[in-house]
């Protein structure tokens, strides 16, 4: 076996102190993640799936004809895949409330679907339905507009899509 250079070192903490076979500073080399300004973005769903432990649909847009750049001045936006996630109602639900107290969870998440389905031209009638056009991949190639937004959470700022609706072609 051969010892490499850095295992034959003086370990300052100790014998049992890794040996990292890599390079870096953080200090010097972090970029924040290039962020695209909120607005109406054109794009295209290229992919649908089910998130059982979200209890979720996910939306994979990748944005397309719409120019320009992001916050870092070079990353182009069209390319860029956003998401965009419907929640599901699940048990328990209809016993909870909403943050204003309005109505239950359950009837909040179906009312979302529900306009979210009108907005899209879809059928999102029943878990069958959303089930087999997942399975068939009916949607995928959707052209849309999405409505992106900044989001920060634990104090990190990230892209959202907001809104989803079909284009008009």
């Amino acid at each position: 076996m051969v010892k490499r250079e850095t295992e034959t070192q003086e370990q300052p903490f100790g014998d049992d102190m890794p040996v990292l076979d890599t390079d870096f500073d953080l200090e010097e080399e972090y970029k924040p993640e290039p962020l695209i300004p909120g607005g109406n973005y054109r794009g295209n769903v290229i992919g649908v799936v089910y998130e059982a432990e979200q209890s979720s649909i996910a939306w994979k847009v990748a944005l397309d004809n719409n120019g320009g750049v992001m916050s870092d001045g070079e990353t182009p936006i069209d390319g860029s895949h956003q998401y965009f996630r419907n929640f599901l109602p699940k048990p328990g639900d209809e016993a909870e409330m909403t943050k204003d107290g309005r109505m239950t969870k359950r009837q909040s998440k179906i009312n979302m679907m529900s306009r979210f389905a009108e907005d899209m031209k879809i059928n999102m009638n029943t878990p069958k339905i959303i089930a087999e056009s997942i399975a068939n991949q009916d949607w995928v190639g959707i052209p849309v507009i999405a409505s992106i937004v900044l989001n920060e959470y634990l104090g990190v700022t990230r892209n959202q899509i907001n809104k989803m609706i079909a284009a008009e072609e």
